[in-house]
This record gives C-alpha cells, sequence and structure tokens, in this order.
C-alpha cells in the first residue's frame, strides 16, 4: 500500500510551526523507512493534488494543528465523502485555498475541488493544541 503523509504548517500558532521541524527531521525518515511518504502540504490544494497524481498514494494521511475548542488532543477524522457538483458551491470550496489559508480544512474542501478522486482516501489527524507526541499518535493511525 502506498501511503502518504502530507503535513500542514502554518504560523497560526507555535504548535502548527513545530510541525515542519518534526516532519523534516529524523520522524521523517523513521516513517518514510516504514513506508510512508512525507511531504510538506503547506500549500494550496491546486499544488497538493498534483503531489496527489504524481505520487498516486492508496493512503493520504493530512496532519494539523486546528483549534476547535476540544479538549487537547488529538483527533483522526474523515472528509465526509460525496461530489459537490453546484458551482456555487466549488467556488465556495476553493475560496480559502486560493486565497492562501494554510490549514487542513482549507485543504481539504479546496481537494474537493481538485482532487476529488482522493476524499475518500483522507484521514486527518488533527491537534488541540497544546500539541503531545505526534510520533504516538500517529503510530495509532499507521
Amino acid at each position: 500500500m502506498r501511503r502518504l503523509l502530507g503535513y500542514v504548517s502554518s504560523t497560526k500558532c507555535e504548535d502548527s510551526i513545530k510541525l515542519h521541524f518534526l516532519f523534516e527531521g529524523p520522524l521523517k525518515d523513521r516513517l518514510e523507512k516504514r513506508g510512508v511518504k512525507v511531504v510538506d502540504a503547506s500549500v494550496d490544494a491546486m499544488a497538493f493534488a498534483d503531489v496527489l497524481r504524481e505520487k498516486k498514494p492508496d493512503e493520504v494521511i493530512l496532519v494539523g494543528v486546528k483549534k476547535r475548542g476540544r479538549e487537547p488532543g488529538f483527533y483522526v477524522w474523515r472528509p465526509e465523502e460525496g461530489p459537490e457538483r453546484d458551482i456555487y458551491n466549488l467556488s465556495k470550496l476553493a475560496q480559502a485555498t486560493l486565497t492562501g489559508w494554510l490549514e487542513v480544512d482549507a485543504l481539504v474542501d479546496g481537494l474537493r475541488v481538485f482532487a476529488p478522486e482522493y476524499i475518500k482516501k483522507i484521514k486527518v489527524v488533527e491537534c488541540e493544541p497544546p500539541c503531545g507526541d505526534w510520533e504516538k499518535a500517529l503510530e495509532e493511525v499507521l
């Protein structure tokens, strides 16, 4: 199985910035030895859709930090499946990613527009800050 882990790191909060250093360090090497390709997904959805089409993963794990008012910790969720056909809704879904908003929700919404064939393959691992041990949290989903 080809697995791809894309992390979304932004300057929005300190825990999010740490993702870049975590996934570009020794953890990247350990994951890749296990067959998980690690890429920086801190880009717009159009660019990440190109990465998905190039790498052709069977499973996509998106990693990010999101303050939603929950208890601190790690949460795993999958985007709702189903194609969006309404032109207005498609443009609204793409808006955040096209204006440079870097977060997991914006990336997933943009992928609904630019790579809808991958939505059913996505699993999101999200941290409600402060974040703990990412490596342990990932072990549970890998």
